[in-house]
């Protein structure tokens, strides 16, 4: 049954690339059961008019496709790295002196917002595994709760968990009037992911220019808001690591500051280290760390630590940073990413330590920001 759904899907996406005359600038096609194509395009990204022309001319013969219901394109450019004066002294298979890496860091930019948002949060860590999503779901909607226009975009391009924790798998965002993404709307805030635009079951096998153009695309080429009535607050949740995605956020995307998650343990607190040192070489100001799975109640009255104790407290003393929260290990949290109702929509234990999380980063923020901040009210 699986391998006659995917030959079907493998045969349509054949038809769609014979429609396009299977040209070099078409990178890929995906398409799942339901019939959702998405085309993957190469275009010179100086030239804007001549992508959209592509972009628009191919969309409309991939839909002339019996069997399409409907396309999505994402542009990637992929350009040889010009050679510095460093790396041309330093040769081929030669080491980089320190000096030369440190002059490959950008030298810290002036943030200009993103029109239709106001402030841009991200919510990283070095380690996977550590409940960053989970954190970056209920934050977003213990903000929204709490009265913000509030967007949630899934960065996570290899993995991406937002869908499913939202319960908004078979969303399938549609384009507005402009061409541009209007997110899915779930529990009373905005999301985008690509989990909404390919097969949940297909690997995304892309090389890193497609992740960087992916993640940019979703940013800017979405309706997220208008400057007449932006968004307060963009969250985006990152994938684990220190590589091509996280680094396009960091130095592609104007953010307005990062929130740091892990577990208590040595293993998840050593790639703290290396997420704090690649915020501070692209100049991305820390809010603070989240520590999960701090402890779990043991119905005797007790608390047991299964990942040790006081992690949390020492990596920040250790960094300079606040401890902003700890998220004890409770089911509520875990059923409601499975059900995709996050628990912190809730009235129980879990709901009132995600809103205080989202109160004590809202008053970061504006501790943060100089320019004045929305109006926002937590009611305890």
């Amino acid at each position: 049954m699986f391998g006659s759904k995917e030959k079907a899907r493998q045969k349509l996406a054949q038809e769609v690339k014979s429609a396009l005359g299977a040209p070099g600038w078409l990178e890929s096609v995906d398409v799942d059961e339901a019939g959702r194509a998405v085309l993957v395009l190469q275009a010179d990204p100086r030239d804007a008019a001549a992508a959209e022309v592509r972009r628009l001319e191919a969309e409309a013969k991939a839909q002339s496709v019996p069997g399409i219901t409907s396309v999505n394109t994402i542009l990637t450019a992929e350009r040889r790295p010009q050679a510095t004066p460093a790396t041309r002294r330093a040769g081929k298979g030669a080491r980089l002196s320190d000096e030369a890496i440190a002059q490959s860091v950008p030298a810290p930019r002036t943030t200009s917002s993103v029109p239709g948002i106001n402030r841009i949060l991200v919510v990283a860590s070095a380690k996977g595994g550590v409940g960053k999503s989970t954190v970056a779901v209920n934050l977003a909607a213990a903000m929204a709760k709490a009265g913000l226009k509030t967007g949630l975009l899934d960065a996570d391009i290899y993995g991406p968990s937002i869908p499913t924790m939202l319960g908004t798998q078979d969303a399938s965002p549609k384009p507005d009037t402009r061409g541009k993404l209007v997110p899915v709307q779930a529990h009373g805030f905005s999301s985008l992911s690509i989990g909404y635009l390919s097969d949940i079951d297909a690997p995304m096998i892309w090389r890193g220019p497609m992740v960087m153009s992916a993640i940019t695309q979703l940013l800017n080429d979405a309706a997220w808001g208008t400057p007449e009535d932006p968004l307060d607050l963009l969250i985006i949740d990152t994938p684990p690591g220190t590589g091509d995605a996280q680094l396009t956020i960091a130095q592609r995307v104007p953010v307005t500051a990062a929130l740091i998650v892990t577990t208590p343990q040595e293993v998840a607190l050593a790639d703290v280290r290396r997420g704090a040192a690649m915020f501070a070489k692209t100049h991305v100001p820390v809010l603070g760390i989240v520590e999960t799975m701090s402890w779990f109640d043991d119905g005797a009255g007790g608390r047991q630590y299964p990942f040790g104790q006081g992690g949390g407290d020492r990596m920040a003393a250790a960094l300079g940073l606040p401890l902003i929260g700890q998220l004890p290990l409770i089911s509520a949290i875990r059923e409601g990413g499975d059900q995709g109702r996050p628990a912190a929509l809730g009235d129980g234990p879990a709901a009132s330590l995600f809103f205080d999380l989202a109160r004590r980063t809202a008053i970061a923020l504006d501790q943060l920001e100089t320019k004045p901040a929305p109006d926002i009210t937590f009611v305890d």
